[in-house]
């Protein structure tokens, strides 16, 4: 559903992204800080292999008709529209009403969802998968008028979702401005350039996105379980089990109790292979996460 090149930045835009906030973080990472702390004292803050808190939904894209992540405690799959009623019992579903460039909610949208309103298979909707505000001015508006509609015909029930990958586009697309309930942030730590997958690209993103707007009972922790090994000039790798134990450890340390979290992916893609169904080692680290008993 997404093509995973987008995360590569250059030197210089990472730099831009960085300045022109640099005297607030301070205030946001101490934020940061005494959320930590507070996981620690009242959830327990999670070290690797730990279970995240029962409450988060586990969010799984690119299954290609299987079934089998139900298995390791993923309880949200993709879907289509069409497909919500073939979900699996006990699994709801993120609708794929997306677009890289949102437009206004159409008749099509409003059908689609009036279709779906009452389902108790559907969890929300996938509305924008990495969006720029560059090349996507009225993008922010566009969700508006759809994350509205959503939550004017479900009372709030069903969640609009939204990715963003770049740190410039967080403050446009916030919730303050596109009404969005839950934003996903996507940093990629384990590449051919970091090939120790540092957590710190983690906690750069989480800081950014909290000085944005972006509250932090909106973020969506976004996963790295594909690499681009088999692919030709590929750029990321597949984490190990111990370094996607490090990320969720990092992610729960600044995120400790998110709605949804999200893995992205089950199956292989032009633009990620190997992915989660390659690798039964990572299988046991999610299923440990998600709450699911292992041997």
């Amino acid at each position: 559903m997404r093509d995973s090149t987008e995360q590569l930045m250059t030197a210089a835009q990472a730099a831009a992204d960085r300045s022109p906030r640099e005297r607030k973080r301070p205030v946001v990472r101490v934020l940061i800080a005494l959320v930590s702390l507070a996981a620690v004292f009242v959830i327990g803050a999670a070290p690797s292999g730990q279970a995240v808190s029962p409450t988060t939904k586990h969010f799984i894209t690119n299954l290609h008709g299987s079934t089998a992540p139900a298995a390791l405690g993923f309880d949200v799959f993709d879907t289509g529209a069409s497909t919500v009623a073939s979900l699996p019992n006990g699994v709801s579903g993120v609708v794929w009403l997306g677009q890289k460039c949102p437009t206004v909610a159409d008749a099509a949208f409003r059908a689609t969802v009036d279709q779906l309103a009452s389902s108790p298979k559907v969890f929300g909707y996938y509305l924008s998968d990495e969006p720029h505000v560059s090349d996507c001015p009225g993008g922010a508006a566009a969700l508006r008028s759809r994350a509205d509609y959503i939550r004017s015909r479900t009372a709030g029930s069903q969640k609009s979702f939204i990715v963003l990958s770049r740190t410039t586009d967080y403050s446009a697309f916030s919730p303050a401005n596109s009404h969005v309930d839950l934003v996903g942030l996507d940093p990629y730590p384990c590449s051919n350039a970091s090939p120790t997958c540092p957590v710190r690209k983690i906690t750069d993103k989480v800081v950014a996105a909290l000085d944005a707007g972006i509250p932090l009972s909106a973020i969506v922790p976004v996963f790295q379980a594909f690499g681009q090994e088999r692919l030709s000039g590929g750029y990321y790798r597949l984490p190990t089990a111990a370094q996607m134990s490090a990320m969720q450890a990092e992610w729960h340390r600044l995120v400790p109790s998110p709605v949804m979290d999200y893995a992205y992916g089950w199956g292989n893609q032009s633009s990620s292979n190997p992915t989660l169904v390659d690798s039964a080692d990572l299988q046991k680290v999610f299923a440990t996460h998600n709450g699911v008993v292992t041997r």
